[in-house]
């Protein structure tokens, strides 16, 4: 099988995510004039489409440790928009959230909280009510100023009628104001351009580098001209940096590179991090006061000339290609999770959650199908197979 060359050049990296971000290789594009200070803050913030909302160009992802001091930095430090899900932590997440929404009580008109629910093939309008009573009850407040549906991966999961029956249900309740989807498959421009078709939807929350969906750029452009805001998260390509040697000399951060990327797109509103420590959230609160500048530009195209055939995109292409129907996709993400964002036991978690029979294990035994039909000519199979060694702990 022929490999595809890991040289880049300037026409390739533009197409990775870069051109329509208005970025050059001198620098980048001011967003300036779409963002916002806010009185007294240290993060600006930026208009979330058409909904009224002002959100900051950083959303404090809350599926971290309990930790309520590190989000009252966070709010103090100007950031208003929290993302956190009724799976994380089994609620507890949600929980940790409200502790501090209850401290700050008359300020809560300040935030803009951002939850929802995995809407799957049987949930029922009732149950996705219960669902949004959970979140405010655990999140200490009377409405989800965002709601989602999470983990799209096809049109198909947008035209769930249950979802938009309970949302209008609850939005008329004061309970729900502005509905939202959110996912990271390779399916996803699909989904976007089916959401965008549909024009109930307000608000994306979506997976965002400059090495994946090279049309992804236009897309959220055109949402942005519809009135449909965009906050973007896993902004950091797989966040593999430590595997390249040197990567970060002279002092540079690839983590606040990407986050400055992502932000110099005008049509991004904010981006959303996974805030585990005060070490991130000052990173964070630091790359959003710069501008990309070339020095970062040129670690990020290094990345991805390096990371061209290693990092998996998430795409599902290479799946139809594997006569066991494997997962592809979803073991390569939890892997991630595994190695590269501390998350042994939750990856772990995912894994054992998946039917045995779309698991990795069978493919140590495989020639590898997958590899043909993966477009980036990435080594698909060695890959399965050491996910498979690391995540399996959790079926023994």
């Amino acid at each position: 099988m022929s490999r595809h060359p890991k040289g880049i050049d300037r026409r390739r990296f533009l197409q990775l995510g870069l051109a329509g971000s208005g970025l050059v290789l001198g620098g980048c594009a001011s967003s300036e004039e779409r963002s916002t200070p806010i009185a007294g803050a240290t993060v600006p913030h930026r208009s979330l489409g058409a909904t009224g909302l002002k959100v900051s160009e950083i959303a404090f992802g809350g599926d971290g440790p309990d930790n309520p001091a590190l989000l009252h930095a966070a709010l103090n430090a100007g950031i208003n928009t929290i993302f956190v899900s009724p799976e994380y932590r089994d609620g507890r997440g949600q929980e940790s959230i409200g502790r501090v929404v209850r401290e700050i009580g008359p300020r809560r008109q300040e935030l803009v909280l951002f939850s929802g629910t995995a809407v799957r093939p049987g949930s029922t309008k009732q149950s996705l009510l219960d669902s949004i009573d959970g979140s405010l009850r655990r999140l200490c407040t009377d409405h989800i100023d965002i709601f989602a549906t999470y983990e799209v991966s096809s049109p198909l999961d947008l035209r769930n009628e249950a979802l938009h029956e309970a949302f209008e249900t609850a939005r008329r309740a004061g309970k729900v104001r502005h509905l939202a989807l959110t996912g990271h498959s390779g399916g996803m421009q699909a989904c976007l351009e089916a959401a965008m078709e549909d024009g109930r939807f307000g608000v994306f929350l979506i997976k965002y580098d400059f090495v994946s969906y090279p049309d992804q750029d236009e897309i959220l452009h055109r949402a942005s001209q519809q009135g449909i805001g965009t906050i973007v998260f896993k902004t950091n390509a797989g966040a593999r940096q430590s595997e390249i040697e040197d990567l970060e000399a002279g002092g540079l951060s690839f983590s606040q590179a990407t986050l400055k990327w992502a932000l110099s797109n005008p049509d991004v509103a904010g981006v959303c991090i996974r805030m585990t420590s005060f070490r991130i959230l000052r990173e964070c609160v630091q790359a959003v006061t710069g501008r990309l500048t070339r020095s970062e530009l040129e670690m990020l195209k290094r990345y991805a000339r390096e990371m061209y055939d290693q990092y998996c995109r998430f795409c599902g292409q290479c799946e139809g290609s594997c006569p066991r129907e494997v997962a592809i996709a979803d073991v390569n993400r939890f892997a991630m999770y595994f190695k590269y964002h501390g998350r042994e036991k939750e990856s772990m978690r995912l894994y054992e959650a998946l039917p045995a029979s779309r698991s990795a294990g069978p493919c140590s035994q495989c020639p590898g199908h997958c590899e043909a039909g993966c477009p980036f000519g990435r080594r698909v199979r060695a890959e399965l197979v050491e996910a498979h060694r690391m995540l399996r702990l959790a079926r023994a």
